[in-house]
């Protein structure tokens, strides 16, 4: 018994680890991103992470021919998958704000106060808790979604540096690689939520590790 439930859970990480892994392939038609359809904070993180991806866009065609310049170009793709992952998540967010002012925590919590019918309550309750996970997990989102879109940007402001000094071009692919798996991480995470939290699901909103 131990040695199957040792393989079922060798098989779920495996299954996790290759969903995180997922990468689009190079001739995919990019997503159309646009910040101005989401409110705060979550605009504000899309269009940081365009204006980083500029920014290096810039440094790299500024960069002379040749292999330094091929290599950063190399790394072009993973930051293109950083800002499309940023505004997924962003989008998730969004999503959640919506959650949050469908169920209006101040108008239930009022309710609760004017009503002594036991199923009411339990049912105003309910909705209560439910809006407590959601707002959890939206604060969680945004402030991981604020630490990793600020640390893409750090990464990408350090090109200049890589574009006029010795080629390290692989560790900054391995680091911004790095930080585009987290981004993945998250938006599988906030995906369930959002699957949860949707009108007429019965699920329950958990915070995203």
């Amino acid at each position: 018994m131990t040695a199957v439930l040792v393989a079922i859970a060798v098989a779920a990480v495996a299954a996790v680890t290759a969903a995180v892994r997922r990468r689009r392939r190079p001739g995919d038609r990019p997503l159309v991103i646009d910040p101005f359809v989401l409110s705060e904070p979550w605009r504000r993180y899309v269009s940081a992470a365009q204006a980083s991806q500029r920014r290096y866009t810039e440094i790299v065609r500024a960069t002379p021919a040749g292999p330094l310049r091929t290599n950063m170009e190399s790394v072009t793709r993973q930051v293109r998958h950083g800002v499309e992952e940023c505004w997924l998540i962003a989008r998730r967010g969004d999503e959640l704000d919506a959650a949050l002012s469908r169920l209006d925590s101040s108008s239930l919590r009022a309710s609760m106060e004017r009503t002594t019918d036991e199923a009411t309550r339990a049912s105003l309750q309910a909705q209560l808790d439910s809006a407590q996970r959601i707002r959890t997990t939206r604060d969680n989102t945004d402030q991981r979604l604020r630490l990793l879109n600020t640390r893409l940007g750090e990464l990408l402001a350090q090109a200049a540096e890589v574009s006029v000094g010795t080629d390290a071009t692989g560790e900054l692919g391995s680091a911004v690689d790095d930080v585009v798996m987290q981004l993945e991480s998250l938006r599988l995470a906030v995906d369930d939520v959002n699957n949860n939290t949707r009108p007429g699901s019965t699920g329950q909103a958990s915070p995203p590790p």
